[in-house]
């Protein structure tokens, strides 16, 4: 597992590792985080979002998604 620290990719030596979340984080439903992944104190995380990098702390994440509804028509 890596992660980053001072800005650079350090290999943790660790078979396992979570992520380190600071002070006051509050996460929505179905949201996951990547092994190694930093979150800042006081962030917050909506719902279905893939925390993949480090977040410095008092951010704001929103997954924002499109959907695409078609009328399906049957194969002769």
């Amino acid at each position: 597992i890596k992660m980053k620290v001072k800005g650079k990719l350090m290999a943790t030596g660790r078979r396992k590792l979570g992520a380190i979340i600071g002070d006051g984080v509050k996460t929505g439903v179905n949201v996951s985080i990547m092994p190694g992944v930093k979150i800042g104190s006081s962030s917050i995380i909506g719902p279905n979002v893939v925390v993949y990098r480090d977040l410095p702390k008092g951010t704001f994440v929103l997954l924002k998604q499109k959907l695409d509804f078609k009328e399906v028509t049957p194969a002769s």
